[in-house]
């Protein structure tokens, strides 16, 4: 388990606090406070008054990372107005990034990107090195995410500097993922593999099972966009193998999803649709609502392969539910963009198809992904 460095502190609390647990390890640490934070109830404003900002954040972390960003909303303020109170600068800044990874991930990247820049302002002030390459990977996200390559380059290599000065190689493997999903994009895909293959190196030698299965599923989708569909299956397996092995579910759903799409490209649709399924499946039982709308996304399309359109139409109008409620106006974008094309090419209807279009090109509009709006005004022009 890869254990955020703002809760590494807390461990130390606890153990400060409690004799028993010199001889435990962080991650078994971890394990007992994430079973405890399971049974917090996050709506309850009595429970979260009576929690320190630490607690707070370490909560919205999990929640955040579980993809449960309705409810973590308050528990993030909360812990972001609960440091200011406490004078816990460090905190504070922990919080800011964690409400700005809530924004980014919604899609609402000006606001992220306002978080980023006050949470990297305070880290400078504060001379807090390492937190300022995070902040600075951060940022990248954000620009890589609305097509920005160069800029997110520069800001993953400010991080990757940071990392190497400092001399954390745990860092350094986050950070050369990163640079190689930029250059994945770019369709470099000889550089984004040299890069994966420095993070797996390092991840091996640092013992982090959890890391390493994240950069297989990485250097499976580098050998997928290289067309080499036997290549990206085994790093997909390799990647499952791990997550299934130290009960990763939420990862193992990811993979299913991944070779699902490995299938679906392959044309064996059956395949695909089990393994669409599989991820669903976990999906919901982790409840992560983002993901489950992927999963259905995914569902439809393979749907609409097989030229069931009456299943294709349930399943992104069910992704859709979720999205539009969730708030996650990319995905919400792509999901519309599908439809329309949905309406156009195999039901016929040109005005369900325009409306979808619109709505899917002023989502792409409102969050900055310039690339995806000019190819749903370019499919309107032809309507």
């Amino acid at each position: 388990m890869q254990i955020p460095p703002e809760i590494k502190p807390l461990l130390d609390q606890l153990r400060a606090a409690d004799p028993e647990l010199k001889s435990v390890t962080d991650q078994q640490i971890m394990e007992l406070v994430q079973q405890a934070m399971a049974n917090i109830d996050p709506t309850d404003k009595a429970t979260l008054d009576r929690m320190s900002a630490r607690y707070l954040r370490a909560l919205g972390e999990r929640m955040l990372s579980q993809g449960k960003w309705p409810e973590v909303e308050p528990v993030l303020l909360r812990a972001l107005e609960r440091s200011e109170q406490e004078g816990d600068a460090n905190g504070q800044t922990w919080a800011m990034i964690y409400v700005g990874r809530l924004c980014s991930e919604r899609g609402d990247f000006p606001e992220a990107y306002e978080l980023f820049q006050q949470a990297l302002a305070q880290a400078e002030r504060l001379g807090e090195k390492r937190l300022q390459g995070a902040i600075y990977s951060e940022i990248g996200d954000i620009l890589a995410t609305q097509s920005q390559y160069p800029q997110a380059i520069t800001h993953y290599r400010k991080s990757l500097e940071i990392g190497e000065a400092l001399g954390h190689e745990q860092d350094l493997a986050v950070f050369y993922g990163n640079l190689a999903d930029v250059y994945l994009s770019q369709g470099e895909f000889e550089q984004a593999i040299g890069m994966q293959k420095q993070s797996l190196a390092l991840n091996i030698k640092l013992g982090h099972e959890r890391g390493a299965a994240q950069v297989y599923n990485s250097l499976g989708n580098s050998y997928k966009k290289q067309n080499n569909l036997n290549r990206a299956a085994e790093m997909y397996r390799k990647s499952l193998e791990i997550t299934e092995r130290l009960g990763l579910n939420a990862r193992s759903a990811i993979q299913y999803g991944n070779l699902g799409s490995i299938y679906y490209t392959q044309g064996e649709l059956d395949q695909a649709i089990e393994m669409q399924r599989k991820s669903l499946k976990i999906h919901r039982q982790t409840g992560d609502q983002p993901n489950v709308a992927h999963a259905y996304g995914n569902l439809a399309n393979c749907y609409q392969q097989k030229g069931d359109t009456a299943r294709a139409l349930e399943c992104y109008r069910k992704s859709l539910d979720i999205t539009d409620r969730i708030g996650d106006l990319h995905t919400s974008a792509n999901t519309y963009f599908n439809l329309g094309l949905l309406y156009l090419e195999n039901i016929g209807d040109q005005n369900e198809a325009r409306a979808n279009l619109e709505k899917a090109k002023a989502l792409f509009e409102q969050v900055g992904d310039a690339p995806r709006t000019q190819q749903a005004a370019w499919v309107l022009q032809w309507l």
